[in-house]
């Protein structure tokens, strides 16, 4: 059994969770329950706990200070947290903080379910490894090329002289290829992973390629071919590929360090291969990448990274995409998160950085639509799912595919129609929207039209200029209201005036008289 904590300052979560699914069955046992941070540490080392389940807003010391905590110790306990939909800001950051998950409260049984069993396969999967590493090994050319890569060139001389020689290991040069993988369906367990060794020693080592070895968490080999040839890193990969399609694998990062011509020097070669395996978000997939491999920033377009205008409003571009939704326009959704996404990855941003930004307009699209489409409220679960999936892509791509296909799902595509109907779907997103800060310029960008061009077929169709039908129609809906008595300062704000001055201008100029004195009438 994995031993769980639970750390919520309420106490009816606390005993909620306790008993809101089977633990034992799923593979837990709950050992204790916290209030807040500063008992949840006296807790944590009493119970060594596996799992803690941790509230992120507590008096005292909040639940990210408590992880905060746990990280700077280097506690390697799983955490996952628990949020309510406004502590998003506060999920970011825990997340950053390597969580396994954020829940939302109140908690979905199902959702929570869910992530224990997932969990459960890291767990066993840990726990084997932890074993294997503490078993004793001989020594063989496994071993030898482990130590210069965990002992530089600290090598005993013993094996300078004995196991160097049995290994032949005397090469014109070394290149290190690292390689991470994963289940189709699951994480890969201990004896999959040895299984898999076996194979690769069968396909590689056996044949002469290189040697195998395992390291960290990657599999990994040794190879004589000198990888800056395209066509040698290709045929490898090719090879590596057509393996592992025979079993239940697929690779999420290959990487290959430069060649050294020393063994006393791989160490080099291996560390350049993790960097880029750690830079795999910023790479096209199914290739093996090394130095001479282009990030996908290269085919960003072209950008003046520090022209202040240039930086991103995540509340604008999330009002165009709410915009592009709310007419069912899939080509807009999928060009402005694209826009967006590239432009980040021309201006140099982190990964995490990406992430944020993308995650925060999402957010605030769904903030937008909920507003507006009550079934929203429903879909918490789903919705900070698919929010959080952002932050477990491990690829730019993937990524942009993900919140593009997210953002497209929210309403469904409406088929292509001509101008008159356009002018229509304009007008009813007029009617349905006249209190956000409409701009011809915004639509302009979701009808993928030029904003003169939709201009000019607006007034065409309609008679009005945009502004002057905005208008119009807002002091429509201001008569309405002020014929029922409200006050007409909140009307100015129903009716999207922010300045009160400006809607007492309006309105009177069409409708002939002050908004105080129509609502006396």
């Amino acid at each position: 059994m994995y031993k769980v904590l639970i750390t919520d300052d309420e106490p009816t979560i606390r005993e909620g969770l306790r008993t809101l699914i089977d633990w034992n069955g799923l593979g837990y046992e709950v050992v204790d329950t916290a209030a807040n941070g500063k008992d949840a540490l006296v807790k944590y080392d009493r119970h060594k706990p596996d799992l803690m389940i941790v509230d992120i807003r507590m008096p005292g010391m909040s639940g990210l200070e408590l992880i905060e905590h746990l990280r700077k110790n280097e506690q390697t306990v799983h955490v996952l947290i628990l949020s309510g939909y406004a502590d998003f800001d506060y999920a970011k950051k825990a997340i950053a903080l390597d969580t396994d998950g954020y829940l939302l409260k109140p908690v979905d049984e199902d959702e929570l379910a869910d992530y224990l069993n997932r969990l459960h396969v890291t767990l066993t999967r840990e726990s084997a490894e932890k074993l294997k590493n503490e078993l004793k090994e001989v020594w063989n050319r496994e071993r030898v090329v482990q130590s210069y890569l965990t002992s530089g060139t600290q090598m005993p001389t013993v094996l300078q002289a004995q196991e160097l020689a049995d290994a032949e290991l005397n090469w014109d040069s070394y290149s290190v290829v690292l390689l991470k993988l994963q289940g189709k369906e699951h994480e890969i367990e201990h004896g999959q992973l040895m299984k898999l060794k076996g194979l690769f020693v069968q396909e590689f080592e056996e044949k002469g390629v290189g040697v195998v070895f395992t390291l960290d968490s990657f599999i990994g080999l040794l190879v004589k071919k000198d990888l800056r040839i395209e066509q040698k890193r290709q045929a490898l990969y090719k090879d590596i590929t057509a393996l592992l399609s025979q079993e239940d694998f697929v690779i999420t990062a290959a990487a290959a360090g430069s060649s050294v011509s020393r063994l006393e020097e791989i160490s080099s070669s291996y560390e350049e291969a993790a960097k880029y395996v750690s830079m795999r978000f910023f790479y096209a997939g199914d290739q093996l990448i090394t130095a001479e491999t282009a990030p996908i920033a290269e085919s960003a377009p072209l950008i003046d990274a520090s022209a202040e205008d240039n930086a991103i409003d995540c509340a604008e571009t999330a009002g165009q995409l709410y915009f592009a939704i709310d007419i069912g326009n899939a080509k807009a959704i999928e060009e402005m998160v694209s826009e967006k996404g590239r432009w980040l990855l021309a201006r140099g941003s982190s990964e995490q950085a990406i992430k944020a930004v993308l995650a925060e307009i999402v957010t605030s699209v769904i903030s937008k639509l909920s507003q507006h489409d009550p079934d929203m409220q429903t879909r918490g679960g789903q919705l900070s799912a698919s929010i959080h999936a952002i932050f477990e892509q491990t690829r730019y791509i993937e990524m942009e595919q993900h919140v593009i296909a997210f953002l497209q799902g929210l309403k469904p595509e409406s088929s292509t129609v001509g101008t008159d109907k356009q002018i229509k779907k304009m007008l009813d997103l007029i009617q349905r929207n006249y209190v956000e800060n409409l701009k011809l310029d915004t639509l302009a960008a979701v009808f993928n039209y030029n904003s003169a061009y939709l201009g000019k077929l607006f007034k065409n169709e309609t008679g009005e200029y945009f502004n002057t039908y905005l208008d119009k129609v807002r002091v429509e809906k201001a008569k309405e209201l002020l014929s029922q008595g409200m006050k007409v300062y909140l009307v100015a704000e129903k009716v999207g005036y922010s300045n009160v001055d400006y809607f007492h201008s309006k309105f009177r100029k069409y409708v002939g008289s002050s908004p105080s004195a129509y609502r006396k009438m």
